[in-house]
């Protein structure tokens, strides 16, 4: 067997997680084994609650309709025998061997191999798990070791989350009322939540020490109007020295970072804001009452707003709240903890503010009950590579603090207490990342070569400064994409062009002699600007964003084009310009970058005055048009994030219709291939920028294409790097040829997953 049994897990986890119905997770976990190891039936026997028999449950091979009508006693045919020994039984021709029990219309009579594994967790018999196949030599003997092990984690996965206990016991709860402490045992110890960033994390849980809430705040007479008023005063004064200090205290924060604090800081110093407050006092109501009014006054406004991002500047409020809240009652440095121990940090939600105090070595994860795909939050935790997940429904009604807790970013999985089997699994996965980082970390310095001599060039997307130490630790040959939307997202007002400079000339220097690829602000979409005067729109990815907001506001725009021009003069520094569509967005483009060196130049000021210029190829329309703009520009960014989605007409932060986003897509593969050819014919340097360039599939692909350059997530290059070194790229010219005639993503990836070089834990591998 090409794919080894800790390949699986994962994805065997998910499928319970995602599914409620028991025997719906049996048949997808079936289904999900037979395709993945090519096995043609693979089969779930249940031993029933007296002991005696045994009854299909779920099966992928045989016929649907003998669920639940095949059963046998433990004494009969072929799968009883894997439980009257215990022991893994395997047979050629199963038909001739006096235990085989003929079932009509299952057939059966097709197979001519038979292995059952019992199923068996802490020497409880479970059931049988059947392989059978139509060909003699598609599963040996050999092949015992590797489905018991399978088979051994499934038990241990299957029985530790009440699935087979479930369908044991489901007849007799049918009465029963939902939320029945026997119907809800599945999810007692096991949650799942959204995945946000990869790796994994073990740890004591710890709730987050969150100051008093505001539902506990009541109406009350003030007494002393002054005296409140002065009691306000302090207490926000206060809450805006605490994170003055963790400011001063976080020196390795980059200048972004500290802006995420900074937008904090500036509810506390907006005099409007309290003045709001103020009135609220004079009316005659407290301190704490009159905060509280306006804060949940300030959330519900974000809260109705149609924008992602602007909907979760409400926990921004909310945090400032508490903040203030706690100074007004007097707690003081209820913000701060230091961990003694490794701990999995537990909240309804988290400020960035409390991020970054509690950022120290023994915090190994977060889990949060709410939170946002773009919350300032998440994006710290992946800077500071915490392992987060979000949206855990209940957990506070199963997590307890002290609690032995593992949690799985990858798959959005948490564990409570897990039983010896699920902290082994989890302990040899630790050890199998260690050595595999260890031996991927020698690959540091070495270039992505193929076997066959074919070089590619990695690079590596990044967003904040503090990324940079990143790049260094991963080994990106330069920097592929740094996005310089950050800092324009966390501001009141558009940073100026002094600070802007400040900061790319910092990124630039940090580079350290690497290219930096520095792209204008791709802002709209689901990344809009609260300052930015702009009407709501019916499909934003559709609408006013990227290069055209910058178009339209010129002196943005013109003030970022000479910001990076004057950084240009401390390193390796090139202009990408996004979400390019038409011939006269690059030429007017053109024309600004002409005019705004022309400005430098009579200053005096210094700028590389041959900085390359290139565009991102992600809105399907300019391909069409591409050959008429490559005179023009020095080379090309493929970003096959937006790219796939427009091609596909798919929004993957739709849950409805994430499932067909996909990049290995036919059209895909077929448009990207056109782009490289183009540029090839050209001679212009195209580099292959997003998701897709970390994908293992993609990756053989793209080298198929002849693409020598890949940029992505800079913890993503060891992986990729150590890939690439063992391809042949000859090989892969060959193989792209069949992949061209695949109708589907399906057939592809199953066309790819029969390659000797490349199989499925490949495919999925998530250590990094």
């Amino acid at each position: 067997m090409a794919i080894s049994p800790s390949g699986i897990l994962e994805n065997v986890l998910q499928i319970i997680a995602e599914s409620g119905d028991p025997e719906l997770v049996l048949d997808r976990i079936v289904t999900y084994i037979a395709q993945t190891c090519h096995i043609d039936v693979c089969s779930v026997y249940v031993l029933d609650p007296s002991g005696n028999r045994l009854i299909l449950k779920a099966t992928q091979g045989l016929e649907k309709s003998t669920v639940d009508k095949i059963s046998m006693n433990i004494n009969e045919g072929l799968t009883g025998l894997a439980l009257e020994t215990m022991a893994p039984v395997f047979v050629i021709n199963p038909s001739k061997h006096e235990r085989y029990k003929f079932y009509k219309d299952s057939g059966e009579e097709l197979y001519s191999t038979f292995m059952g594994i019992p199923l068996v967790y802490h020497q409880n018999i479970l059931g049988v798990l059947v392989f059978q196949t139509v060909e003699e030599k598609t599963i040996s003997r050999k092949d015992i070791p590797f489905f018991s092990n399978l088979a051994t984690q499934i038990a241990a996965t299957v029985a530790y989350t009440g699935l087979l206990e479930n369908l044991k016991l489901q007849k007799k709860v049918t009465s029963e009322k939902p939320g029945d402490s026997r119907e809800s045992s599945a999810t007692k110890n096991f949650l799942k939540g959204l995945s946000v960033t990869s790796g994994f994390a073990e740890g004591e849980a710890v709730y987050s020490r969150n100051s008093i809430g505001f539902d506990q705040i009541h109406p009350k007479q003030a007494l002393d109007v002054k005296t409140e008023r002065e009691r306000l005063e302090v207490a926000f004064r206060t809450s805006a020295e605490d994170i003055k200090k963790i400011i001063g205290r976080a020196k390795e924060l980059s200048m972004e970072d500290t802006a995420i604090l900074e937008a904090h800081l500036m509810y506390l110093m907006d005099n409007s804001f309290k003045k709001k407050i103020g009135r609220h006092i004079d009316q005659g109501e407290c301190a704490e009452f009159a905060l509280k009014k306006e804060i949940l006054f300030h959330m519900e406004f974000f809260k109705k707003l149609n924008d992602p991002y602007l909907r979760e500047r409400a926990s921004d409020i909310e945090d400032t709240g508490k903040r203030i809240l706690g100074h007004l009652l007097g707690q003081t440095n209820h913000f701060v903890e230091k961990f003694e121990k490794p701990v999995i940090l537990f909240a309804s939600d988290i400020s960035p503010v409390d991020l970054v105090n509690l950022n120290q070595e023994n915090l190994k994860g977060i889990v949060l009950s709410k939170g946002g795909k773009t919350s300032h939050a998440v994006i710290l935790a992946k800077s500071f590579e915490i392992p987060i997940i979000i949206g855990v429904k209940g957990v506070f009604n199963v997590i307890q603090e002290k609690d032995h807790v593992i949690m799985d970013a990858s798959s959005g999985i948490v564990f409570r207490n897990p039983p010896e089997e699920i902290r082994k699994e989890y302990d040899r996965l630790k050890s199998e990342q260690s050595k595999a980082f260890d031996k991927l970390s020698v690959l540091k310095n070495k270039p992505a070569v193929t076997t066959d001599g074919f070089k590619v060039t990695i690079g590596a997307n990044i967003g904040l400064l503090s990324d940079m130490d990143l790049v260094d630790k991963y080994g990106a040959d330069f920097i592929g994409l740094y996005r310089t939307e950050f800092p324009f997202l966390i501001r009141q007002t558009f940073p100026s062009e002094e600070e802007q400079f400040d900061l790319y000339k910092r990124i630039v220097e940090k580079a350290n002699g690497r290219i930096i690829t520095i792209r204008t602000m791709d802002i709209g979409g689901d990344k809009f600007l609260n300052h930015l005067d702009s009407e709501k729109e019916a499909n934003p990815f559709l609408g006013w964003r990227s290069v055209r907001i910058s178009l339209e506001n010129e002196d943005v725009f013109r003030d970022q084009i000479r910001a990076i021009l004057r950084a240009s003069a401390f390193g390796k520094a090139r202009l990408l310009f996004p979400m390019i569509s038409t011939v006269g967005e690059v030429r007017k483009i053109i024309e600004i970058l002409r005019e705004e060196k022309h400005f430098l130049q009579k200053g005096k000021v210094s700028f590389d005055a041959g900085i390359q210029i290139g565009i991102m190829v992600e809105v399907p329309g300019i391909i069409r048009i591409l050959d008429r703009l490559l005179d023009s520009i020095d080379f090309i960014s493929i970003g096959t994030n937006d790219l796939v989605q427009y091609l596909l007409a798919v929004d993957r932060n739709n849950e409805k219709v994430a499932h067909l986003y996909n990049p290995l897509h036919p059209a895909v593969i077929g448009t990207i291939l056109d782009v490289i050819r183009l540029c090839r014919q050209k001679g212009k340097p195209v580099c292959i920028c997003g998701e897709a360039a970390a994908n293992l599939a993609c990756v053989s692909l793209f080298l198929g294409m002849g693409a020598d350059c890949l940029s992505m997530n800079p913890a993503s290059i060891p992986v990729v790097k150590n890939f690439i070194r063992e391809l042949d790229q000859k090989n892969l010219s060959e193989m792209l040829g069949e992949v061209l005639k695949k109708d589907t993503a399906e057939e592809v990836q199953a066309f790819l997953s029969k390659n000797a070089f490349f199989h499925e834990d490949l495919l999925k591998s998530s250590f990094f």
